[in-house]
């Protein structure tokens, strides 16, 4: 492993896992099929899965209903390197984590994700999704970044300075094991050891999980699997951003009365509740930023209500902004 070349302040963390997924053989429309549920490679048969409706390589025998996952036809790889072009920067702590082909892998157990909707529908999932993720693993803000502080997302993996260990002792089904911290790790930093419990209770490790969190930061597809978990799945009152993003929430009177309307900035409020309902801030102007330059990427509209600063929040945070603050790269 080499050390990536940092001119931090020495309060962040230069601690990187490289990605060890390998890549799987293309199929048609870009489309990637992994032998697990986050793994890559194996002989040509070992493609095919069943359960999650793809059928690269299966035999003749298999009858598995649907095609493989329709994200590679809008996000290829080379729109994914536009989009994240200095993820891999030496100066990253997480530089060589997170791969397009981890990111394929991820989508797979997910079958609804960028896949909803009309092209501009999905299109437009897509850029919310790395818009709200690019922002929470930003290195951009802070400092006169190349290309601007929205070309900088997918710099960290895990969260600089936790303000405590995220262990909500109350939650006991999903206890915290002894010496471990639940702060922000992955795409969209999920945090709290109830997340990373109903995450992993969703997948079948969730002894795994509240053990050992750190496991979000060997796996790039499980890293990517947390967010797409985050992001599919309803969240207490909070619908899931999906049903936001793709038209099919819709708020209640009370939800209006307090200004919740239907929007990216909406998927804010799920995220992270604790940047609404307080005027404009640099945060809500960083999601946004990044959200409106991959939609420019993908040549769709941005939808209304872009903002929550006019929104009274769900609750409880349950996702933690890291707030990256570089001094110089």
């Amino acid at each position: 492993m080499r050390a990536p070349a940092l001119s931090f302040s020495s309060s962040f963390s230069s601690f990187v896992l490289p990605g060890s997924a390998k890549q799987g053989e293309k199929q048609p429309a870009t489309a990637v099929c992994p032998i697990s549920q986050w793994r890559f490679g194996g002989a040509p048969n070992d493609y095919c899965l069943k359960k999650n409706g793809c059928r690269c390589n299966c035999d003749k025998g298999d009858t598995a209903a649907g095609g493989c996952h329709k994200l590679g036809s809008i996000l290829t790889r080379e729109m994914f390197e536009d989009m994240l072009p200095y993820r891999n920067d030496t100066r990253c702590p997480a530089a060589g984590f997170y791969t397009y082909e981890a990111f394929v892998a991820a989508a797979m157990s997910y079958p609804a994700f960028a896949t909803t909707g009309d092209g501009a529908t999905r299109m437009r999932e897509v850029a919310a999704f790395f818009g709200q993720t690019s922002h929470e693993t930003t290195g951009g803000p802070g400092w006169n970044a190349p290309g601007g502080p929205y070309a900088w997302g997918y710099c960290y993996n895990k969260e600089i300075k936790p303000k405590s260990d995220y262990c909500d002792r109350r939650i006991k089904q999903f206890p915290c094991a002894p010496g471990q911290k639940y702060y922000g790790r992955g795409p969209i930093q999920l945090s709290w050891n109830y997340n990373y419990g109903r995450f992993g209770a969703s997948i079948g490790q969730q002894k795994q999980l509240l053990e050992n969190p750190d496991l979000l930061l060997t796996d790039a597809a499980l890293s990517f699997r947390s967010a797409l978990w985050f992001w599919m799945t309803p969240q207490g009152i909070k619908p899931s951003c999906h049903d936001v993003i793709v038209g099919a929430w819709m708020p209640s009177a009370s939800d209006e009365a307090v200004g919740r309307l239907p929007g990216y900035g909406l998927i804010t409020n799920i995220i992270n509740g604790g940047q609404c309902g307080r005027g404009r801030n640099t945060s809500g102007e960083d999601r946004i930023g990044f959200y409106k330059r991959y939609c420019d990427m993908f040549g769709v509209s941005y939808g209304d209500y872009l903002d929550c600063y006019n929104q009274r929040n769900f609750g409880k945070v349950f996702v933690d902004d890291m707030s990256l603050k570089m001094k110089s790269i």
